[in-house]
């Protein structure tokens, strides 16, 4: 059992006390009706010592709880439940014999304390026993249950940050290869360009492993990002590819899922550049109350009707709602004079 380490004497006594209370002010209005005589003395001693002599008990009750674990199993139950019925009559003989015998000795009763009077009261003090055991099993149900929740949710949120790992992962792979390929089509024609962008596609490797285990970043950074991947598409289209960004200062102090932007921008080179191979990219953040709203806009011909999402969007929309549940606004819309405009709208952190 989890339980026993955790009830300290202060607990128990701290129980005791309120029955304790309790029980005096039930003698005590009993005496004021006239339902019960008023003895004087032994009337407010005997709820104390109730409470004394329970206290001094219950842990021998805890300590049999534990030891004739009656959550144990099918096959030790019905012996242990015998045994625990036996323990309540002997102990709420013990219990009834040292009340008697401390109230006699602390009130100046008169005569000797008889079995009768013992075993009197067993039969309305036999439950205190099985109480305190239901008391024992309900705490350590509820430790037990506790226990498994932290664990469970530890687990969960270890399992959310497996997933989010692997979605980020698959985007580095899916934006290298479209890279490589970028440079291999230059090696021939454009030896110097292919080399410009190899030695870009460097630095921004670099920074992508020093945030490997990065879930979010600061957007500032975010953006640095992307300004390196389109520095390397800008060697790539040799000045074909025109980029403005436009970041209002406010925004730049949130965080953002790591890579967030880099999917966006591809899909918007690769799919916004005219028939004669020029286009421009548009960057927009700023902030509105508790949102941060992100817009990524394209000079192309606009989203194709029914279009299905490619891996960055696929991906990207997986990994803000394993962040952010519904709490967050990713929209492909086309944009208001020509092209496409991905809208987000995310919950504003830092």
């Amino acid at each position: 059992m989890l339980l026993l380490h955790r009830l300290t004497w202060l607990r128990i006594a701290a129980a005791w006390g309120f029955f304790t209370l309790f029980m005096l002010v039930l003698v005590y209005a009993q005496a004021l009706v006239g339902t019960a005589p008023w003895h004087g003395r032994a009337l407010l001693l005997a709820p104390l010592i109730y409470g004394l002599t329970g206290t001094l008990l219950t842990p021998f009750v805890f300590w049999l709880a534990q030891r004739f674990d009656l959550t144990a199993g099918q096959a030790r139950w019905l012996p242990y439940l015998l045994l625990h019925a036996g323990a309540s009559v002997v102990l709420t003989i013990v219990y009834r014999a040292i009340f008697l015998s401390t109230l006699f000795l602390t009130s100046g009763g008169q005569g000797p304390v008889s079995w009768e009077a013992v075993l009197a009261g067993v039969n309305t003090w036999v439950p205190i026993y099985w109480l305190l055991l239901c008391v024992v099993y309900g705490l350590d149900y509820h430790a037990r249950w506790q226990r498994r929740s932290v664990e469970a949710s530890r687990l969960a949120a270890q399992l959310a940050q497996s997933q989010l790992q692997v979605l980020k992962q698959q985007l580095n792979p899916h934006f290298l290869f479209n890279t490589l390929n970028g440079i291999a089509t230059l090696i021939g024609d454009e030896p110097k360009a292919a080399q410009r962008m190899t030695a870009k596609l460097g630095e921004f490797l670099r920074l992508v492993l020093d945030h490997t285990d990065a879930q979010q970043v600061p957007l500032a950074q975010e953006l640095h990002f992307i300004q390196l991947y389109l520095e390397m598409e800008q060697v790539r289209f040799a000045g074909r590819l025109a980029v403005t960004v436009q970041v209002a200062p406010a925004a730049r102090l949130a965080v953002v899922p790591h890579l967030l932007l880099q999917p966006l921008v591809e899909n918007a080179v690769r799919h916004g550049l005219s028939a004669a191979g020029v286009g421009s990219i548009h960057i927009q953040a700023d902030r509105r109350g508790d949102q941060l709203l992100l817009a990524v806009r394209d000079s192309g011909p606009g989203p194709a009707p029914a279009t299905s999402r490619g891996v960055g969007l696929a991906n990207t929309e997986q990994r803000l709602q394993m962040l952010y549940g519904e709490h967050y606004i990713l929209a492909l819309d086309p944009a208001p004079d020509q092209g496409t405009v991905v809208r987000l709208e995310l919950p504003f952190l830092t």
